[in-house]
Order: C-alpha cells, then sequence, then structure tokens
C-alpha cells in the first residue's frame, strides 16, 4: 500500500511539484537547495512549500511532550514576529527571528555531522497541495525549527513582490488558526491549515 493510500485513504493523481533539501550541522550551518520537478512549475508553488513545511515541523512536535510543545511554541512565535514586522523581498529572517546569533546560511553542504531534510510538495487537485518528509532521527528540535526560518528565507530569492504579499497574508491566517484552537498536531490540520491559509490569501478573504 503506498503512502498516500494509507494516509489518505485513496490513490491520488499526485504530480511532484519542487523539493526543498536542507542540509545542517551541529553548528546550525544550513546549506539549502530546491529542486523543480515539473517543468510548468509557478511561483506560488514556493509559498505553498513553505506553508506546508511549517504545518509538517509543528505536525512533529507531540503536544504531550513538554519539550516539543515548547518548540512549537518557539516556532510559531517567532514566525509571529516575522508577521508583525512584515516579510519583504529583502527581509533578514534570520535577524527578524532573533536567531542570528545561532543560525547560519553557509554556501555548501555543512561537514560538522551533517543532516539533510528533503521536503517535497505534491500536486493532489488544483485546490490542494500534500506534503512529503524525509527527516533523519538525529535531528534536534532547534534544527526543525531553525529549518523553517532558513526555507523561508531562501524562498524569498525565489518569488516576486506578489507572492511575497500572498506569503504574508497566508502565515497571517496559519498563526490566527492555531491560536484560534486549531491543533497543530493532527493528520486533518496538517494538510487543511496551509491550504485554507494560501486560498483565503489569494481571495483576499479570512479563515
Amino acid at each position: 500500500m503506498s503512502f498516500f493510500k494509507k494516509i489518505l485513504g485513496f490513490e491520488p493523481n499526485c504530480i511532484k511539484l519542487i523539493s526543498a533539501t536542507i542540509f545542517t550541522d551541529e553548528d546550525h550551518n544550513y546549506f539549502l537547495i530546491f529542486s523543480k520537478h515539473h517543468p510548468q512549475l509557478k511561483l506560488p508553488e514556493y509559498v505553498r512549500l513553505l506553508l506546508h513545511y511549517y504545518a509538517k515541523i509543528l505536525c512533529n512536535f507531540d503536544p504531550l511532550d513538554p519539550n516539543m510543545l515548547i518548540s512549537a511554541g518557539i516556532l510559531k512565535e517567532a514566525m509571529n514576529k516575522l508577521i508583525m514586522k512584515g516579510i519583504r523581498k529583502d527581509t533578514n529572517i534570520l535577524k527578524n527571528a532573533n536567531i542570528d546569533d545561532v543560525v547560519k546560511i553557509v554556501s555548501s553542504k555543512p561537514h560538522n555531522i551533517p543532516r539533510k531534510i528533503v521536503a517535497t510538495l505534491y500536486f493532489m487537485n488544483t485546490m490542494q497541495r500534500h506534503i512529503v518528509t524525509d527527516i533523519p532521527p538525529n535531528i534536534y528540535t532547534q534544527h526543525a525549527v531553525f529549518s523553517v526560518m532558513v526555507l523561508l528565507q531562501s524562498v524569498l530569492a525565489e518569488i516576486d513582490d506578489e507572492c511575497i504579499d500572498i506569503l504574508n497574508k497566508a502565515l497571517k491566517h496559519m498563526n490566527a488558526a492555531y491560536a484560534s484552537g486549531n491543533s497543530f498536531s493532527t493528520i486533518e490540520n496538517l494538510a487543511s491549515v496551509p491550504t485554507k491559509a494560501y486560498l483565503s490569501a489569494i481571495s483576499g478573504n479570512n479563515i
């Protein structure tokens, strides 16, 4: 049984769109590369990759584990800081999230006990996307939290101002959904929260 059939209960007609491969190490050096899997990939798919990855990392944090619950809170609060300041093309994400003294984006793969995270976005239908991640077992919760910010910084280099506007609105909608009681740890919300946030952002409606 395939992963999608096991999780979703049916075999969708999936199309692989884009992957982000994130390399990191003990010293919190990060190196990221994008792989485009579809010849007609549109810029908004970078936004959707970020939204679904943010949701996936939160979903991986067990709310019954106090340390993981704290990590989820740190990630959401860091995203809130960015939303409040506003994200622009030239925004220094690491600085605005107050992690630039710990995290560094480097120009080549780090070597101090490296880890590799792979996040791949799939087209499900015109409305829905699905993310599949490969996260090594020796990853720290800090690596997971920081990788969201590194991906966000990298996405900004790829998208235009129109997409950045959508990104700001969608992230605001996502955090509002979590703050209003939508659990970040359920499989249902893993897909529905970023999807509704994105669709609301492009339509100009509130969730």
